[in-house]
């Protein structure tokens, strides 16, 4: 018996959810109105004001985006063809026969195909769940060097309420991007693992459905 294997194109799920993450942020932007108390208000402010905040704040809409795409085709019947199919890259599939004489040898062509098919379909999450944390890293490490950077001009400006300042602000910029990147990596690393115990399920399922046929068939 012949079996589809969901495809793992990439180019179309990746411009795509790019291209809807930018749009929902910016929608975001436009329709959330700014918070009346003056705590959160300049909280909001100074995440939008870092780059590094905004940058893992792309990153971690993109990849959360492009989870939901895959996870919408995964919950599908059938992933060869229609809408979801095209977004996600996992339509039009691969046939599999694999040898008839051998079911077990079959059987293990199949799950690697299988595997090999998911993990590239999941690299995307894969790489996302590094590098949001590691954005956050790299703009702690900026924050702390200016912070330290300005530490000797407390003592040997005149202004030292002014430089004192300038190093919280240093500090505040190292942590903010700390907290950007961990936040965000969670619900990502939550939408990696329901994808892969989906996807678990449906190569079982599959793997049951052919080799049962084929017991019944006699081949």
């Amino acid at each position: 018996m012949t079996m589809q294997i969901p495809d793992a194109r990439l180019f179309n799920p990746l411009v795509i959810s790019g291209f809807l993450a930018a749009a929902i942020i910016g929608f975001a932007g436009m329709l959330i109105p700014m918070p009346e108390d003056a705590a959160s208000a300049t909280l909001i402010e100074r995440l939008i004001g870092n780059p590094f905040v905004l940058a893992i704040g792309f990153v971690g809409v993109w990849a959360l985006v492009y989870g939901v795409i895959q996870l919408w085709a995964s919950s599908m019947v059938s992933r060869a063809g229609g809408l979801a199919g095209w977004m996600s890259g996992q339509g039009g599939g691969q046939m599999f026969a694999g040898p008839q004489s051998d079911a077990s040898l079959s059987a293990g062509l199949f799950i690697d195909r299988w595997q090999s098919l998911a993990t590239r379909r999941m690299a995307p999450l894969s790489y996302a769940v590094w590098v949001l944390p590691l954005l956050g890293f790299i703009g702690t490490v900026i924050g702390i060097s200016d912070a330290i950077g300005d530490l000797g001009t407390v003592f040997a400006d005149g202004d030292r309420q002014a430089a004192l300042e300038s190093v919280l602000g240093a500090l505040r910029f190292a942590f903010d991007t700390t907290f950007a990147g961990l936040v965000l990596v969670i619900p990502v690393m939550a939408l990696s693992t329901w994808l892969a115990l989906l996807d678990d399920r449906a190569r079982d399922r599959a793997l049951s459905q052919r080799y049962d046929d084929d017991a019944v068939s006699g081949t």
